[in-house]
C-alpha cells in the first residue's frame, strides 16, 4: 500500500512538473517572441518614435521673392528679423512663462493673449510666434536667460519691407500673416501659418510664384524641448523674384504733381496752421496717416492733397511706367500685427486710401468719351469731317432740354471743332443719328467697358450702356434721351483711368494695346494687332484732339507740351458729381470751388505724346477737382514734360 501510494505520487509531481515545465517553455517563448517583435521586427518603427521624442521637425520658411522696378530698383524686399518662439508640448504652465518671459522682454496683452488663444486652438506640438520683431538687445537678455525656459526658442527670419513706402503700394500691394479664411481654402497653409501671404496688389497676383517652397528640418532637443543642433532634411525654395514696368522715379514725380496739383503748399509749423488743422477733420484724417503735405487753395482754406489717378503708359508696348492712386498708405503697416487703430484710420478715411482708383475707381468719362461717337459715327456714314451742325446753346428732345456746357452756343461746328472746342450739341446730333448700338461697338474697340487684363485683383470692369445692358439691369427700355447723356460720358457710362489711358493709346497708334504690368527678361515687343478702324476716321480724332491743344480755341490750349518734346493731343473733361436742376441753372450755377468738395465736378484729361511720333499716352482724374482743361490738364502736361526730359 505504501509502495502504491509512493508510486501515485510520483506519477502526481511528474505531471505537475511537466506542466511547469511546459508552462515556464509557452511563458519563455511568449517573452521571446514579444522580444524578437520589438527589438528585431518593430526596429524602425519604435526607432521611428524614439526619434521624435529626441527630434522636433520644423518648417523652414522660404524667402519670398522680391519686387524691381524697371529699372532694378527694389520695391519689395526681405529684412532680417528675430522671432520669439513657444512650444506648448515642452511648458509646464503656459501663463507663468509669459509672464516671466515678459519680465525680460515686451509683450503686451495682446500679444499674450494671441499665444494662448493659438495653443488652445492649436496642436501643442508646433511653434508659436510670440514675437517677430525682437530688437538685438531683447535677443541678448533672452540668449543668456534661455536654459531657464523649456519650451522657448528663438530664431532669425525675413520680414517683408517695402523700401519705396507709399509710393507703389497699390500696385505692390502687401503681404500679411495668413488668416483662417485662407486656411480654409488652401490647407497647404496651416503648415506654414506664421508665413505672410499677399493681400492684392501684384503680391496677391503672383503670390505663387513669389512664395516659394517651404523647407524642412530636424532639430536634436532635449527633454524641455531646447534645440541642441540642426539637421536639415530639405532645404527652401525662394521665391521668384518679378521685375515690373513701373518707372519709380516716373511714379514719384506723378504723384507729387498730381497731389499738388494748382495749389499752394504751406509749412504746418507755424500756430495759425495749427489752430486751423484742429478744426478740420478731413484734414486731420489725413495728417493721422502720417501725410505732411497739406496746401491752401484758391479761397485761402487749408486742404488735403488732392485724390484721384494718374495712368501713363508706353504705346507701343503696353507697359504702365507709372500707375498712381491718391491718397496713399504704408504698406508695411501690414507685414507684422497691424494695430487697431492704423486700421481704423485706413478704413474710416472719408477719401479712402485703400482704393486703387487707378484700377477700380469708376468715374463717368465725361467730354473724354467723345472721341468715341465721333469715331463710330464717322465709319457709320453718319457723318465726314467737314459735316457740320449748330450749336445755339441747347437742344429740345421730346419735353426734355440738353444744354451745351457754352450758354449761347459754339455755332457751326464740325467733328474736329467740335472736339476742338467740346461741344456738346454736335456730339447730341451725332450720338442720335449713329445709336447706342454702334457707338458701344466702339467703345469696346477702344478698351471701355471691359477689364484690360492688367492682372491686378479688384480691376473694375466699367459699364458701357446699350438697350440689353438697362433691361438686364434696371428692367426697363432705352429712351433716345440716355443716348444723348450718353454721348457726352455721363449717364450709366463708366470707366476706370486705365481704360481711358489704353482707349488713349489705341487712338494714338491704331492697335489693340494692351497693358502690362510685369516684365519679363527678353521680352520682344508685343505684336498688337489691328483696331480695324479706318485710318482716315482715325486721322480726323486725331487732329480734333491735337487741336484741343493747339486751336486758337482749344479747352486746354494753355496746357500743351513744349515745342521742343513735341507737343501733346489730348481731350480735357469735366464730369458733373451732382445734377443741376433747372432752378439753379436759372439763378446761376455756384462755381466749383464755392461747392462742398463732395459735390465738386470731377477733372478728367486724357493725352499722348509726342505728337508726330508717339510713345506715351497718359490719363489723368482729379476727384472732385473742377474744371479738366485747367486741373487736369496741367498735371498731365508736367508728368510728360518730366518723363520726355528725362528720356532725353
Amino acid at each position: 500500500m505504501f509502495r502504491a501510494k509512493t508510486k501515485d505520487l510520483r506519477r502526481t509531481m511528474s505531471r505537475r512538473g511537466l506542466l511547469l515545465a511546459g508552462g515556464s517553455a509557452l511563458l519563455t517563448g511568449l517573452l521571446g517572441t514579444r522580444l524578437f517583435q520589438l527589438q528585431v521586427a518593430q526596429n524602425n518603427r519604435y526607432q521611428r518614435l524614439s526619434d521624435r521624442n529626441q527630434f522636433d521637425v520644423r518648417i523652414v520658411a522660404p524667402t519670398r521673392g522680391r519686387l524691381f522696378d524697371r529699372k532694378m530698383r527694389l520695391l519689395a524686399g526681405n529684412a532680417e528679423s528675430f522671432e520669439l518662439y513657444i512650444t506648448p508640448l515642452y511648458v509646464d504652465d503656459l501663463k507663468q512663462t509669459l509672464a516671466a518671459l515678459g519680465q525680460i522682454v515686451e509683450l503686451t496683452k495682446r500679444d499674450i493673449e494671441a499665444v494662448l488663444v493659438a495653443a488652445r486652438k492649436g496642436p501643442s506640438f508646433r511653434d508659436i510666434i510670440v514675437r517677430d520683431d525682437l530688437s538685438q538687445r531683447e535677443l541678448a537678455r533672452l540668449a543668456v536667460r534661455s536654459p531657464l525656459f523649456g519650451g522657448v526658442s528663438f530664431g532669425k527670419s525675413l520680414r517683408r519691407i517695402y523700401p519705396q513706402g507709399s509710393l507703389a503700394c497699390h500696385i505692390t500691394g502687401y503681404v500679411s500673416p495668413v488668416t483662417a479664411r485662407e486656411i480654409e481654402r488652401n490647407q497647404s497653409l496651416e503648415k506654414t501659418p506664421y508665413l505672410g501671404t499677399g493681400k492684392v496688389g501684384v503680391e496677391f497676383a503672383h503670390e505663387d510664384s513669389l512664395r516659394g517652397l517651404p523647407g524642412r528640418e530636424r532639430i536634436e532637443v532635449n527633454a524641455k524641448g531646447q534645440p541642441i543642433r540642426v539637421l536639415r532634411d530639405i532645404d527652401a525654395m525662394s521665391g521668384k523674384d518679378l521685375q515690373l514696368s513701373i518707372d519709380i522715379g516716373v511714379q514719384l514725380q506723378a504723384a507729387e504733381i498730381l497731389r499738388r496739383g494748382q495749389l499752394e503748399p504751406v509749412e504746418l509749423g507755424s500756430m495759425s496752421v495749427q489752430r486751423a488743422l484742429a478744426k478740420n477733420n478731413d484734414l486731420q484724417a489725413h495728417i493721422a496717416l502720417g501725410d505732411d503735405l497739406v496746401l491752401r487753395d484758391a479761397k485761402d482754406r487749408l486742404v488735403p492733397p488732392e485724390s484721384g489717378a494718374v495712368v501713363v503708359m508706353d504705346i507701343d508696348s503696353g507697359e504702365v511706367i507709372s500707375l498712381v492712386s491718391a491718397p496713399m498708405f504704408d504698406p508695411n503697416l501690414f507685414t507684422g500685427t497691424l494695430l487697431t487703430r492704423d486700421w481704423r484710420r485706413l478704413n474710416s478715411h472719408p477719401r479712402t486710401p485703400l482704393l486703387n482708383r487707378a484700377t477700380s475707381g469708376q468715374y463717368a468719362p465725361g467730354s473724354t468719351f467723345k472721341m468715341v461717337v465721333g469715331l463710330a459715327a464717322i465709319e457709320a456714314g453718319v457723318i465726314s469731317k467737314n459735316t457740320q451742325f449748330n450749336c445755339s446753346g441747347d437742344m429740345e428732345l421730346g419735353n426734355a432740354t440738353f444744354h451745351c456746357w457754352r450758354k449761347g452756343g459754339h455755332g457751326m461746328m464740325n467733328i474736329i471743332s467740335a472736339l476742338e472746342q467740346s461741344c456738346d450739341v454736335f456730339i447730341y446730333e451725332v450720338a442720335l443719328k449713329t445709336g447706342i448700338r454702334k457707338i458701344k461697338d466702339m467703345a469696346h474697340r477702344l478698351g471701355l467697358g471691359d477689364v484690360t487684363g492688367i492682372g491686378l485683383p479688384g480691376e473694375k470692369q466699367g459699364i458701357i450702356p446699350s438697350h440689353e445692358w438697362k433691361l438686364a439691369n434696371q428692367g426697363r427700355v432705352w429712351t433716345p434721351g440716355e443716348t444723348v447723356v450718353s454721348s457726352i460720358g455721363q449717364g450709366y457710362v463708366l470707366a476706370t483711368p486705365l481704360q481711358l489711358a489704353v482707349m488713349t493709346a489705341r487712338l494714338a497708334n491704331g492697335k489693340q494695346v494692351t497693358p502690362r504690368l510685369v516684365k519679363s527678361v527678353g521680352d520682344a515687343a508685343p505684336d498688337f494687332a489691328p483696331l480695324d478702324i479706318d485710318p482716315y476716321a482715325l486721322a480726323i480724332i486725331r487732329e480734333g484732339m491735337f487741336k484741343v491743344m493747339n486751336g486758337g480755341l482749344g479747352t486746354a490750349r494753355n496746357y500743351d507740351l513744349d515745342k521742343s518734346l513735341g507737343g501733346m493731343a489730348g481731350k480735357t473733361g469735366t464730369v458733373q458729381v451732382k445734377r443741376i436742376t433747372k432752378a439753379q441753372r436759372e439763378e446761376g450755377i455756384v462755381n466749383n470751388i464755392d461747392r462742398p468738395w463732395a459735390e465738386r465736378d470731377h477733372a478728367l484729361f486724357v493725352a499722348y505724346a509726342p505728337v508726330k511720333r508717339p510713345r506715351y499716352a497718359i490719363s489723368v482724374v482729379v476727384e472732385h477737382g473742377g474744371s479738366g482743361s485747367s486741373t487736369a490738364a496741367p498735371v498731365a502736361r508736367d508728368i510728360l514734360t518730366k518723363l520726355m526730359q528725362k528720356q532725353g
